[in-house]
C-alpha cells in the first residue's frame, strides 16, 4: 500500500510539473518580441564575398555585444537586438578590420550593412564608416513608419499623449482627441479604413489593448518623456505581428545606459493663453476655465556598469477644465408635446426649427407657434 501511495503521489506531480511546463510555452507563445535586427554582406575589394568573417555588435548605450560570423556567401544576421544606436566592427584573415559607427535598429525592422573589406598586411589597421540609413526598407515588406524620440519631443503634443502622433503614418487617421479623458487626450484610431477596434497596441511587447473594447482610447499611455520610439505598421506586416486587420502599434519605452540621463518638465495650458471658442464668442459667452498643469520627470543610469541599468519615470496632472452652455430651450416645449396626444410627428419637427428671433416668445407661452419659427431654408 505504501508503495502504491508513493507510486500515485511521483505521478501526481508530474502531472502537475508538464501541466506548468505547457501553460509556460503557451505563455511564451504569444508574447511577441519588441527589437529589432542587423543584417548585411561582407566582401572584398573586388566584390567578392568574404566568408568566415567575424561580426561583432556593440550597443552604444548599455555595451550590449552580439557576435556572428558570415555564412559562405557572406552573409550575416543578428537578431533579437534591442533598439537603440550600435557599432559594428568585422574582421577577417588578411584584411583590415572595418568599424561601422552610428547603426540605428528600430524596433521590428532590420537595420542593413554592407561592408567592403580593404586587404591589409599590418595587424591592426582599421577603416572607420559612418553607417547610412536607407530611404526604403528592403528587407521587408511591411508598410509603416518609425517615429524616433527626435520627433516626439520636438513634434506639438497639446495633450501629451504620442497616440496623436499615429497619423504620421501613411493610410492612419484619427478623431479629435478629447482633452479631458481620463486626462489624457486619447483618440480612436482608423487604419485603411478598418474599425477602430481592428487595431493591435503593445507597449515593450506586452499587449496593451483596451479590455473591454478593442480599441485605443483607454490604452495604458506611458508619459511622453519616457518613450524612445514607436512604430505604426499600416499592411504587409509578417506572422509575427498578426491578431487583427488593422493597424499594428509598437511602442518602445526608455532604459538605463551607462550614463546618468533624465529630464524635469513642466507644461502648462490656461485660457490666459487660448482664444474664445468663435461661437461662444458671438454668444458673448467668455472662455470657459482651463488651467492644466502636466509635469514629472525621468531618470536612469547604471547599477552595476555594463550589465544592471534602471529607468524610472513620473507624470503627473493637474486640471480644471469648464464647460459653457452654448444652446438654451426658454418655452417648456417638450412637456407640452408629451402631455398631448393630439400632436404629430410633422408638429415637433417644424417646433425644433430655427428659431425666429423676430418674433419673441412670450416667457408663459406654453409652446411654439408655426408663425413663430423659421421656415427651413429653400435650395
Amino acid at each position: 500500500m505504501e508503495v502504491l501511495i508513493m507510486f500515485r503521489s511521483r505521478r501526481l506531480m508530474m502531472l502537475m510539473l508538464a501541466a506548468m511546463m505547457i501553460l509556460g510555452v503557451g505563455s511564451a507563445a504569444f508574447a511577441q518580441s519588441a527589437t529589432g535586427q542587423l543584417s548585411g554582406t561582407v566582401v572584398d575589394p573586388n566584390g567578392a564575398r568574404v566568408p568566415g568573417a567575424t561580426v561583432r555588435v556593440t550597443n552604444r548605450d548599455t555595451a550590449l555585444e552580439r557576435q556572428v560570423t558570415t555564412d559562405e556567401n557572406g552573409n550575416f544576421a543578428v537578431q533579437l537586438l534591442p533598439p537603440g544606436k550600435y557599432r559594428a566592427e568585422i574582421s577577417a584573415q588578411g584584411f583590415k578590420t572595418a568599424i561601422v559607427e552610428e547603426i540605428n535598429v528600430n524596433v521590428t525592422q532590420t537595420a542593413t550593412v554592407d561592408v567592403k573589406l580593404e586587404t591589409g598586411a599590418v595587424q591592426g589597421g582599421t577603416v572607420t564608416v559612418t553607417a547610412e540609413q536607407p530611404l526604403v526598407q528592403g528587407e521587408s515588406s511591411q508598410v509603416g513608419r518609425v517615429i524616433e524620440e527626435t520627433q516626439i519631443r520636438q513634434l506639438p503634443l497639446p495633450t501629451r499623449n504620442f497616440q496623436q502622433l499615429l497619423t504620421l503614418s501613411p493610410g492612419t487617421s484619427a478623431s479629435v482627441s478629447n482633452n479631458t479623458e481620463l486626462g489624457r487626450g486619447d483618440t480612436t484610431i482608423t487604419v485603411n479604413g478598418q474599425r477602430t477596434t481592428s487595431n493591435n497596441v503593445r507597449i515593450n511587447g506586452i499587449d496593451a489593448n483596451s479590455i473591454g473594447t478593442n480599441s485605443t482610447p483607454n490604452i495604458a499611455v506611458p508619459a511622453t518623456d519616457s518613450i524612445q520610439e514607436f512604430i505604426v505598421q499600416t499592411s504587409l506586416y509578417d506572422a509575427s505581428q498578426g491578431r487583427n486587420a488593422g493597424g499594428n502599434v509598437e511602442a518602445i519605452t526608455k532604459s538605463g545606459s551607462n550614463d546618468f540621463h533624465g529630464d524635469i518638465y513642466e507644461f502648462l495650458r490656461n485660457r490666459a493663453l487660448n482664444s474664445n471658442d468663435f461661437f461662444l464668442k458671438s454668444a458673448g459667452q467668455p472662455k470657459p476655465v482651463l488651467t492644466r498643469n502636466q509635469f514629472g520627470g525621468t531618470l536612469g543610469g547604471p547599477l552595476v556598469r555594463n550589465k544592471l541599468f534602471f529607468f524610472t519615470s513620473y507624470q503627473g496632472t493637474r486640471e480644471r477644465n469648464g464647460a459653457s452652455l452654448i444652446n438654451s430651450l426658454m418655452s417648456p416645449v417638450l412637456p407640452v408635446f408629451l402631455n398631448n396626444n393630439n400632436r404629430t410627428a410633422a408638429d415637433i419637427v417644424a417646433a425644433f426649427n430655427a428659431y425666429n428671433a423676430s418674433l419673441p416668445v412670450a416667457q408663459q407661452q406654453a409652446a411654439l407657434t408655426a408663425a413663430q419659427i423659421n421656415p427651413p431654408p429653400q435650395a
